[in-house]
């Protein structure tokens, strides 16, 4: 049996959106690591996503503004609360 080809999450973004790659730190383990970001290029306001961190695996609650498809300030909190 063939195996499936396993997603990555920007493989799975429809072309309508684009993707903001941004570093961020780990809240727990301060490791840095890659998030892709998919905005609507027309979509302004705030969005808050939990992410695990690809180290330690604990949740960081990411919190981003955008403004007309770009991410413009992003803060990286305790995804426990």
């Amino acid at each position: 049996m063939p195996s499936q080809p396993i997603c990555s999450k920007s493989s799975r973004v429809s072309r309508n959106m684009e993707n903001n790659e941004k570093s961020i730190t780990c809240h727990f383990c301060f490791s840095e690591f890659e998030l892709d970001l998919a905005v609507s290029p027309d979509f302004s306001g705030q969005v808050t996503e939990i992410y695990d961190c690809v180290v330690c695996c604990n949740p960081n609650k990411i919190v981003y503004e955008v403004v007309v498809g770009d991410v413009l300030t992003l803060q990286v909190s305790d995804g426990n609360e």
